[in-house]
């Protein structure tokens, strides 16, 4: 018996049409980022305040000594609650680090949780580098509206990836109603200021894009920015423009002491490398808030739950102001 090949014009349809199938496919099973989102209302909380942190927690890393992530995941833990945020924004966590916290942060829900709608190529393949930003909330106060993640500048990627600037963006209702929505933007911003300088403005690009969609809800961006307020040109980026989305550094920097060093990046040394804080949040001009802090750390000698310290800003209730 022979076995006849089918014609070349027969093979190249069926391959044109399995091809076709597999985008319907696709299409089809992909998730859809804004597909409202529900999730169970465990109890009212009575603080009205909300607490917002930026924490990077610094990747997992093999090799580390007394800095690895087995030796300062417990530590992490006990400042988290010790400090009890009601958001947090939380950079340069691993896809295996998120796991670990999930089981020992069972008061917060989390986002990215899932996959991603990538628009190019490099988006994709970057998808598992993109979720190292994670936002973090409590159940009890809020309920996510929707969200996304990805790279800022998929087709301008840095040689370092973890240079390359990822960010997650989440809308979280408040529950009590006493905030409006929150578009929670964390990001893990890039080095070198050209780059910096042009992921900022993209990130406020995302932001206006987002605050169109819920024009009542107010804006948070937090995260490693890489750079303090002496970076003119990525500092005012960050700021925005009243043609994007205008915001206000929580940093109150009138109440800096000469020679006080707030530096937020101390490499496991108990020393800051910088007079200002790198690691920042900004809010809505109309969200009135209590300065941002620096939280320090209280632990054996030679041990850190990261390399940066985490940084506090207290939104307080009325605060959207006419």
């Amino acid at each position: 018996m022979h076995l006849r090949y089918l014609p070349h014009r027969t093979t190249l349809f069926i391959i044109f049409l399995a091809a076709i199938a597999a985008v319907i496919a696709f299409i089809k099973l992909r998730p859809n980022l804004y597909v409202p989102i529900t999730e169970p209302t465990i109890h009212i909380p009575t603080s009205p305040d909300i607490r917002v942190l930026t924490a990077n927690i610094n990747l997992l890393r093999l090799h580390q000594g007394i800095h690895s992530w087995s030796v300062r995941r417990i530590m992490l833990i006990k400042v988290l609650q010790h400090i009890h945020a009601d958001i947090i924004g939380m950079q340069a966590s691993t896809p295996a680090q998120t796991a670990w916290l999930i089981t020992h942060l069972p008061a917060y829900a989390h986002f990215p949780d899932g996959a991603a709608i990538h628009t190019s190529l490099i988006s994709a393949l970057a998808g598992p580098l993109s979720t190292w930003n994670q936002i973090w909330y409590r159940r009890d106060r809020f309920r996510r509206i929707a969200g996304t993640f990805g790279m800022v500048r998929p087709h301008h990627p840095q040689g370092n990836p973890t240079e390359n600037t990822y960010f997650s963006l989440a809308v979280l209702h408040d529950q009590t109603q006493r905030f409006p929505d929150f578009i929670v933007l964390d990001v893990h911003l890039r080095h070198w200021e050209t780059n910096a300088v042009k992921s900022a403005e993209k990130l406020h690009e995302i932001l206006s894009k987002w605050q169109r969609r819920y024009p009542s809800a107010q804006a948070i961006l937090l995260g490693d920015m890489n750079h303090s307020r002496t970076d003119q040109a990525i500092y005012q980026a960050l700021l925005g423009t009243p043609t994007t989305v205008p915001l206000t550094d929580t940093f109150n920097y009138a109440l800096h002491k000469p020679g006080q060093q707030w530096g937020t990046w101390e490499n496991y040394t108990n020393h800051v490398y910088s007079p200002w804080p790198t690691d920042l949040i900004f809010v809505s001009p109309k969200l009135a808030h209590l300065p941002a802090r620096i939280i320090p750390y209280h632990m054996p000698p030679s041990k850190y739950p990261s390399k940066h310290l985490f940084v506090l800003t207290v939104l307080t209730p009325g605060s959207v102001k006419k």
